[in-house]
């Protein structure tokens, strides 16, 4: 089968023995995924929405992800504006969500959400926007994080990826980057604000979905 080549016909992503039915690339979501038609364990099944957000000389990034045997949340401040830059990524792990988490089956609806004693993170989806709202307590240092950040998104095409994994045709890897939106909004810390202008900002959504081999390997 030829893998390198562009997926335009709209159809589900698996067949019936859960592997692939169309390697291959696409603009769009065309092909419909759907954690039930998975054919291997709960806690192989890997699932992530990663947003990075760059603004003039500093970087946020937010994950929330189910990865099955663990969830695995991070929030990162990358500061590059003084004579030396820092970087400060903050996780909390949650045991054995296996599915729980309910992360959307596509980016074109659903929200995600997060929240402990620690830290909320959510991700609203709009017709034309997304919405990144973190707080976090005890960040770094003692000091609590805030960010609230909007990216539009005009019709627009994406790069997915449908890659399957040769040593286990029930493992696959999809993919899906949404880039070049442009951000506003602000994140917070010590003090300092970081502020977005949407005339030269831009964010990238990077979503996943896929199975673990058994080797543990990724795809």
């Amino acid at each position: 089968m030829v893998r390198n080549h562009e997926v335009t016909a709209r159809l589900p992503l698996l067949d019936a023995d859960g592997a692939l039915r169309e390697p291959g690339w696409s603009r769009k979501l065309v092909q419909i995924y759907n954690r039930n038609e998975i054919k291997a364990p709960r806690f192989r099944i890997k699932e992530w929405d990663y947003y990075l957000v760059m603004g003039d000389d500093f970087g946020l990034a937010f994950t929330v992800s189910d990865d099955g045997y663990i969830g695995l949340q991070s929030v990162s401040l990358l500061d590059f504006s003084g004579e030396e830059p820092w970087e400060h990524t903050e996780t909390v792990l949650n045991l054995f969500p296996m599915g729980r988490q309910k992360m959307p089956a596509t980016t074109d609806k659903g929200n995600v959400w997060f929240g402990n004693d620690r830290l909320s993170l959510s991700y609203v989806k709009f017709k034309h926007e997304r919405h990144i709202r973190c707080e976090f307590k005890n960040f770094w240092n003692g000091k609590d994080f805030k960010a609230e950040i909007s990216l539009a998104q005009p019709d627009m095409d994406t790069m997915v990826i449908a890659t399957p994994w040769d040593a286990n045709p029930q493992a696959f890897y999809y993919n899906q980057k949404i880039n070049c939106m442009r951000a506003s909004g602000y994140a917070e810390y010590d003090g300092k604000r970081y502020a977005l202008d949407p005339a030269k900002n831009f964010g990238t959504l990077d979503w996943g979905r896929g199975v673990w081999t058994y080797d543990n390997t990724w795809y």
